[in-house]
């Protein structure tokens, strides 16, 4: 073979082999995330034309993925987890190592679970470092909500931190936000109940309690530390017990569940825990949402209050409880101090109370006519109680009008 047949080889030789090096390494390539899809979703990769998918898919650097319809997960390296729902718009981008892939919120709602390490999700004009489990949502504002841990929320130079079952804004103003408050949840909200399912079912049965013990007290009783001592066993054999404690304008149900769980809690000293579960509560957090923070269970706690409201009023108390409460795994602890924050400020249904008997005697000539009538639900359900309450009560002035005729 002549010297140029053998360069003109030589060079198809190495074109080939550097053809199959890069094919190798391209395949090499560790995938940056993989996604799985219950419903429908878009991809848009670079120099791509954007694409439906769903199933599963890895997904590379610089792949934009928009939720459409139901649900999809971003699984990263390190048990690390992105959790999405329709209008989730999410980007994967480099981060400073080269191992990590940093999430960039477009748009929707993101549930960031941080696995073995932090995991930092990018927002325009602000960034947010989760360690725990947390909910992001970028509309007309940036609002980071911690489920669980810590989240740290930084904008501009300034930093917030987020602790359990707190939540932060961020606004289209970028005005920082100074403090933290109760994380807001919805019943219907599917990551809400994930984590705090029991929590809202006990907010439930707390306030319809609180609503109902305040509602058979005149509007100067149960408002004094002797009250309270003397309602529940619990306080009056704690020494950290004192006057200054009961706040006369809390409603004296308000103070009882309060109580309750206070007793019930270990995290810190009694009055600690007393300042933090009042402090909270006064921020807007729901009961159940206080029980949670201070780590105790509802079965303990319904308990004490129950035991309170059977040694209270004579009207409240002609009965016990038609059912006891069900056992539920106690909540987990919480993280992080309370906040001061403005009062809250909430609509109360008020419970027609629990046991009571109407006993009606008409005078001579006629004869004497007593009349009772059992005593209204008070299973913790106000949906069931309320109802059921009404026509009870409906019955009994009907029959109270009969007998004095």
């Amino acid at each position: 073979m002549s010297r140029s047949g053998w360069g003109t080889a030589v060079v198809a030789i190495s074109s080939v082999a550097l053809s199959l090096a890069a094919c190798t390494g391209s395949s090499s390539t560790p995938a940056a995330g993989r996604l799985v899809v219950e419903g429908q979703a878009e991809i848009t990769r670079p120099g791509e034309d954007r694409r439906e998918v769903g199933g599963s898919r890895d997904l590379e650097v610089g792949d934009r993925v928009r939720v459409r319809q139901g649900t999809a997960v971003i699984r990263l390296p390190g048990n690390r987890r992105l959790d999405m729902r329709a209008g989730s718009d999410v980007e994967l981008q480099a981060g400073a190592d080269q191992n990590q892939v940093r999430p960039f919120l477009l748009g929707g709602d993101l549930l960031v679970i941080s696995g073995d390490g932090p995991l930092t999700v990018g927002i325009s004009g602000a960034e947010v470092a989760v360690r725990g489990d947390a909910r992001v949502s970028r509309g007309v504002s940036l609002l980071v909500a911690s489920y669980r841990g810590t989240t740290q929320l930084s904008s501009a130079g300034s930093t917030l931190t987020v602790p359990t079952l707190r939540q932060a804004a961020l606004p289209a103003t970028e005005q920082f936000p100074t403090q933290v408050s109760p994380l807001e949840y919805m019943a219907s909200d599917d990551w809400d109940q994930r984590y705090l399912s029991d929590a809202i079912e006990l907010s439930n049965q707390l306030a319809a309690r609180s609503d109902g013990f305040t509602a058979q007290l005149g509007p100067t009783d149960g408002r004094s530390f002797n009250y309270f001592r003397d309602l529940v066993p619990g306080l009056a054999a704690e020494p950290a017990f004192v006057a200054s404690m009961v706040n006369p304008s809390r409603p004296p149900g308000e103070t009882l569940v309060g109580a309750a769980i206070v007793l019930e809690g270990r995290q810190g000293t009694f009055a600690e825990r007393w300042g933090s579960v009042f402090a909270f509560r006064d921020q807007g957090a729901p009961w159940g949402l206080v029980a949670l923070d201070q780590g105790v269970s509802r079965v303990a706690v319904l308990g004490v209050i129950d035991g309170a409201i059977s040694r209270g009023p004579t009207s409240f108390a002609a009965g016990p409880p038609t059912r006891t409460p069900s056992s539920l795994a106690p909540p987990s602890v919480g993280g992080g101090p309370a906040t001061t924050a403005a009062p809250r400020t909430t609509a109360t249904t008020v419970r027609p109370r629990a046991g009571a008997t109407t006993t009606t005697t008409t005078p001579p000539p006629r004869a004497t006519t007593t009349t009772t009538v059992a005593g209204p639900l008070n299973t913790g359900a106000p949906l069931v109680d309320e109802p059921v309450n009404s026509v009870v009560n409906t019955l009994t002035g009907l029959l109270n009008s009969l007998g004095g005729r």
